[in-house]
């Protein structure tokens, strides 16, 4: 499978360096979708390759759109400049980078406060588009933590708490066209990703009072949401089991929404505070997730990173690296071979088009999140046998 893998990258390359070259990449700077996603590609391309010519495109390309920061002003982390300071954070950390802002560090990170307050204000803590993505990028800095003891504070403050059975939970607008409001469970837009950063918090010895309250109410909150998976086919619903004329029945099989998602956040909490029953509970949701393999049944249509196949072999990939369960690793190379599959597409990016929703056309997508960037990363993990280091930008280190 090697073999093929490789050739698929280099299509991928040539691709997005075609895309660059003729200016069809996406106009936004941000890290899911725009184009520091694909910068953060293209640095690892370079780091596997060897090719100097490949470095010196891609530093010509960070040069190119560093400058698009101080005209773009969008805070959050999935489109914006949260996300994209995170990613300068992750590439000195990592020795790819270090990108000079000239000195507009506090510039930027007033900015980002400002924007926290205001989504705080709005009670709106959702990760990609809102307060909580911004907080992260604070953790991951660290030399300020006050954004996110705020941030703590926010949740807490905001939570419905039910003190009897120990279980917090937070309403969020669950259909964007709509504007419906309701609970959502999933990683990335619900309570398992405010799991996800209390964990990391924890994780990093931020103090603070309501910390480990914070974190067992959410967790609770999940647990609560679970279905019978014999009935079923998966252990918790698409969002939640309180949502006016919701969906009570199989979720899909993707780093996003479903199983995969809330499970690993359970047992990544469970990690974080030493609670030998979410460790249990989430490992054992885990591995029965494995026998789910049919892109059919698990409402699997594309390879990107956020709801495809090549996301599903990055969780497991993690898992693997982190247990060193062969049945993890195994489980990952099986959807890295599913990712080879999806490239069917004549008039596809390297063969890939990112599926847009039912009654949607599919399309071809340069992006991090869904798209050939986040396909290709993947598959550089793969090739390289490395750490995977990149997937704390997806919640999972």
């Amino acid at each position: 499978m090697k073999d093929k893998v490789k050739i698929k990258l280099e299509e991928i390359v040539k691709c997005i360096v075609d895309g660059i070259e003729n200016d069809a990449i996406e106009k936004t700077i941000g890290l899911y979708n725009g184009k520091f996603g694909i910068l953060l590609f293209l640095y690892y391309y370079s780091y596997y390759s060897g090719d100097k010519k490949m470095r010196s495109f891609a530093d010509n390309f960070a040069e190119k759109i560093v400058d698009d920061l101080w005209t773009e002003r969008i805070p959050t982390f999935c489109s914006g400049l949260s996300g994209v300071l995170y990613l300068f954070e992750f590439l000195r950390e990592q020795q790819f980078i270090d990108i000079d802002l000239e000195n507009a560090d506090a510039e930027f990170d007033n900015y980002l406060i400002h924007c926290m307050e205001r989504f705080m204000e709005e009670i709106y803590y959702d990760f990609m588009h809102g307060a909580l993505g911004i907080g992260l990028y604070f953790m991951k800095k660290g030399d300020n933590i006050e954004p996110v003891l705020k941030l703590i504070d926010f949740l807490y403050d905001t939570a419905e708490k039910d003190f009897d059975n120990m279980v917090f939970k937070w309403k969020s607008v669950i259909q964007i066209e709509e504007g419906t409001i309701g609970y959502n469970i999933a990683l990335s837009h619900g309570i398992a990703s405010i799991v996800l950063f209390l964990s990391r918090a924890v994780s990093s010895r931020i103090e603070h009072n309501k910390l480990l309250a914070l974190l067992e109410g959410a967790v609770n909150y999940m647990l609560s949401q679970g279905i019978d998976v014999e009935k079923y086919g998966s252990y918790f619903p698409p969002q939640s089991l309180e949502n006016e004329n919701s969906f009570i029945g199989k979720s899909r099989l993707g780093w996003c929404y479903g199983d995969l998602g809330i499970a690993y956040s359970i047992w990544y909490a469970g990690k974080a505070i030493d609670k030998k029953d979410w460790i249990n509970l989430g490992m054992n949701i885990l591995l029965n997730s494995i026998e789910r393999k049919d892109t059919n049944t698990n409402f699997v249509s594309d390879a990107g990173l956020c709801h495809g196949s090549a996301g599903i072999a990055m969780v497991y990939n993690r898992l693997f690296l982190e247990t060193a369960n062969p049945v993890f690793l195994e489980a990952s190379h099986y959807w890295i071979k599913q990712t080879l599959m999806f490239a069917t597409y004549a008039d596809g990016l390297a063969g890939y088009k990112s599926y847009q929703g039912q009654h949607k056309e599919s399309e071809c997508d340069y992006n991090l999140l869904t798209g050939i960037s986040g396909i290709g990363l993947m598959l550089l993990s793969y090739l390289l046998n490395d750490k995977q280091k990149w997937d704390e930008m997806f919640l999972l280190y």
